[in-house]
């Protein structure tokens, strides 16, 4: 008598993984300002101005804004001058930061934020070890 052949279960939808990706997001902790009515933003404000608020951005709108954002600065780095006297740039270093609203800015120095947290990105000119 033939073994009964065990049920492989349903059959896997190869969009499935992509639709899970669409829902996917990412939380954001950061500042809220408690005035929403100012407009200068990060200007020299009371700590008591302030609020940690967390956020779910989705993954994929966080990713193109991301894209766009290092595409722009690729363009800056490009138009660098790949020497200065007897010094060549090999190097270019900078951070950005991703508001609770999912806005992604270049993180100064000098400003409240600095150097708290934030994405490092790193460009090093091809060929260079």
């Amino acid at each position: 008598m033939p073994k009964p052949t065990p049920d492989p279960g349903p059959t896997p939808d190869p969009g499935a993984d992509a639709d899970a990706d669409a829902d996917a997001t990412i939380s954001v902790l950061g500042l809220e300002d408690t005035d929403q009515g100012r407009t200068d933003r990060l200007s020299f404000r009371r700590l008591e101005e302030w609020r940690a608020a967390r956020t779910e951005i989705p993954a994929e709108e966080l990713r193109v804004r991301l894209d766009a954002f290092v595409t722009t600065m690729q363009g800056l780095i490009a138009s660098l001058p790949q020497r200065a006297g007897e010094f060549r740039l090999n190097e270019v270093t900078f951070s950005a930061e991703v508001s609770a609203k999912g806005t992604v800015s270049l993180l100064g120095s000098g400003g409240e934020l600095a150097g708290q947290a934030g994405i490092t990105f790193t460009f090093t000119r091809a060929g260079t070890p």
